[in-house]
């Protein structure tokens, strides 16, 4: 599959022709006077302690516009229309959207909704739209397919048909402070396409912004003697009140510099509007959105709570090792070979001109401890940034053995949690008994059940946790096949939210429609036609929202039938991560001869391969600072 800049060169897309042949790609500034990186915005100065903000106010954009991986170029200034989805003749179309919010507008306490009216639906029966936060760029002039911020948090996802008419996003947990902010509405549907009204349509996006007035204020009861009646209380409508627009937060109120106890530990979590505040239209209502249950909260975040400018102006790595943007790069090198382990590490950095920041390694239950020395030493390079990943397989007992506290396990796991106190305080990932599906007997008394996978991995997690052991980062780690997905029991490995904190996959490209083709988006979110399964990512995003993305392994088998397949998909991946928000990270199985059939997976075979790989390692996705 060669480069989609190389196929197509136009501003075209399905219904947008002749919308943008009138526009300018001139470009200038989003607003005169706007200073980047300025205490003041519009004019206006921002306190960290909101003050204002009344009632329901929708937002225009301060700049809407869209990339396009088929098209060279800047970004549109003002189109009419935002595509998001795959096109033939655009490629893959990602709208972007930036707003300002500041004190006049927003209170501390409120709820943000993205409102999008669609212009032109899909063809499909259904197509996912997700909304990821990004840096806002200074000028359109910046914005390309090639130059365009990597995604940070994933706010809300939506289901959309011919029928639907508006997609409105749940982004409250994104806005916590004055400032300007960046979204980016995307598809993982890689044959599906729609067409958003934009800011010259008249009836374009907008950020509703619901503001929750301050709490009216309480009087105490004066004290009354034995026998007296107390004192009616004083009916607060007839208190003068000061001007709410303003008046400071209340000392109950969280602010910016300040959350709340009761909303720090669950920070997507949004107070509720006032009735009479609530806007005309319940957005629950939407067609593409189902009923929001009261009663529970939103999933846990993947992100710190708010994604202003100043937080994604670098990628870093935040809570569980989850990048703020963007996505960590990683390799398990030389495996299935006697090689030493870390020495190919540092081989393989060197070929791709790019450092690894996760070293997966693969541990089995017999005497020996990890991290092991050699580990921890490549943990150390203050030039060089990196976590580890261990795999690890106990092999002393079944599952429902280790689940019911096999005396055996249990040692080794206390000596284990004494041996990561001792020599490793930082985070890394963890997982038991990767790519468990293979192992499955779904048997009576086999000890190797669905169940008791869950019951296994949830016991090792919580008896290291119980033990002291707060670094690990646990993923929940798939095999990429889809005749396992099928199976009846596949939902009853899932361990549980509690105790895990990342969902991976194994997925290879390997010509997987047997044409030579297959490509990044095939190992991400494959799919076959018979079957009820919507492939991995849409899987994740539907089930587990609240958890990040992880191909825990990928790699592409070279095919001496299609001697440039593993260059393809390279060149592929670099522009289809435009499809996947949720991607926080992938880690590449390396190997010259792997355990079904002697497949070589390494990606210097020859000098076109190394090349496409290392053009994908400079990919703005992957420009993240592990910290």
């Amino acid at each position: 599959m060669s480069e989609p800049e190389q196929q197509r060169r136009t501003w075209t897309g399905r219904g947008i022709v002749t919308l943008l042949a009138v526009l300018p790609l001139v470009l200038a500034g989003f607003v005169i006077g706007y200073g980047v990186g300025s205490d003041n915005r519009l004019g206006i100065a921002v306190d960290e302690a909101w003050k204002g903000g009344d009632g329901t106010v929708d937002h225009e954009p301060l700049a809407a516009s869209f990339v396009a991986t088929g098209v060279e170029g800047p970004a549109p200034e003002a189109p009419a229309v935002l595509p998001v989805g795959f096109s033939e003749e655009l490629g893959i179309a990602v709208a972007h959207l930036q707003f300002i919010v500041d004190e006049s507008t927003v209170r501390p306490a409120h709820t943000a909704e993205l409102r999008l009216p669609v212009a032109l639906p899909p063809d499909s029966e259904g197509m996912t739209v997700e909304v990821a936060s990004v840096h806002p760029v200074s000028c359109l002039c910046d914005l390309t397919a090639a130059t365009a911020p990597p995604y940070g948090q994933v706010w809300d996802s939506a289901e959309v048909d011919a029928s639907t008419t508006e997609v409105v996003f749940d982004v409250t947990g994104a806005i916590d402070s004055p400032g300007r902010y960046g979204f980016a509405v995307t598809s993982p549907n890689r044959t599906a396409y729609l067409e958003f009204e934009g800011p010259e349509s008249g009836t374009g996006p907008a950020l509703r912004t619901i503001s929750e007035p301050p709490a009216p204020p309480t009087y105490p009861v004066p004290p009354t003697a034995p026998g007296e009646q107390p004192a009616p209380t004083q009916d607060p409508s007839e208190v003068p009140t000061e001007d709410p627009v303003s008046e400071e937060p209340t000392s109950d109120a969280p602010t910016s510099a300040e959350p709340s106890p009761s909303t720090s530990d669950t920070p997507n979590t949004a107070p509720t509007a006032p009735a009479d505040q609530v806007p005309s239209e319940d957005p629950s209502a939407v067609p593409v959105l189902p009923a929001a249950d009261p009663t529970l909260p939103p999933p846990a975040p993947i992100a710190e709570h708010g994604q202003a400018e100043d937080r994604l102006s670098t990628c870093v790595t935040g809570a569980k090792l989850i990048p703020t943007c963007g996505a960590l790069v990683g390799v398990a090198p030389g495996a299935h070979t006697s090689r030493n382990k870390e020495n190919e590490l540092l081989e393989f950095e060197s070929r791709v001109d790019h450092t690894q920041q996760i070293y997966h390694a693969y541990e089995r239950a017999d005497n020996r401890l990890f991290p092991t020395e050699d580990q921890i030493a490549l943990t150390e390079d203050p030039e060089r940034p990196r976590t580890l990943f261990i795999n690890w397989k106990p092999q002393m007992a079944t599952w429902g053995e280790i689940a019911a506290g096999d005396p055996e396990v249990d040692a080794y796991l206390d000596r284990l949690a004494e041996h990561i106190k001792e020599n490793f305080d930082k985070p890394f990932f963890f997982t038991v008994h990767h790519e468990p599906e293979n192992d499955v007997i779904q048997s009576k008394d086999s000890g190797m059940r669905a169940a008791d996978y869950a019951a296994m991995f949830r016991y090792v997690v919580e008896r290291l946790r119980d033990a002291g052991v707060d670094n690990l980062v646990t993923v929940m780690n798939y095999m990429g096949y889809l005749k396992w997905v099928e199976k009846p029991w596949h939902d009853q490995l899932y361990p549980g939210e509690d105790v895990v904190d990342w969902i991976g996959l194994s997925g290879y490209g390997q010509s997987l429609h047997d044409d030579g083709h297959s490509d990044f988006g095939e190992i991400v979110d494959q799919t076959k036609n018979s079957s009820s399964w919507p492939g991995f990512y849409h899987w994740i995003a539907r089930e587990h929202p609240g958890k990040p993305m992880m191909l825990a392994e990928w790699g592409v088998f070279y095919e001496k039938d299609y001697p440039n397949h593993q260059t393809a998909v390279f060149q592929a991946a670099r522009y289809q991560m435009a499809h996947y928000p949720r991607l926080k990270a992938i880690v590449y199985f390396e190997t010259p001869k792997d355990s079904n059939g002697g497949r070589n997976s390494e990606v210097h075979r020859d000098e076109d391969t190394l090349a496409a790989f290392q053009e994908l390692m400079r990919s703005p996705y992957f420009d993240v600072r592990l910290e």
